[in-house]
């Protein structure tokens, strides 16, 4: 699942089975980085069919629940991404 972030968002909103939110923090993702090995290929193609495969790219992860959440253009123009 891909995500988008809210503003000022720090940690992760998605629900879990019980209807309350997961609270995990959210962590820099480098999905194509060369010493990161995503150990979902569905996730990893899902990433790929969106953005490419840039090995700078940089999303957030959460680090409970895995989801994956998109930079908005602001974060985006700060980490000098281009996706």
């Amino acid at each position: 699942m891909i995500k988008d972030l809210l503003p000022r968002q720090v940690v992760c909103t998605v629900k879990g089975a019980k209807g309350k939110p997961c609270h995990g923090g959210l962590k820099r993702y480098h999905p194509f980085a060369t010493y990161y090995n995503e150990p979902d290929p569905d996730l990893k193609n899902k990433i790929r069919n969106e953005f490419g495969e840039d090995p700078k790219l940089i999303l957030l992860k959460c680090e409970t629940c895995k989801a994956v959440y998109r930079l908005p253009e602001e974060l985006r123009a700060k980490f000098q991404q281009s996706v």
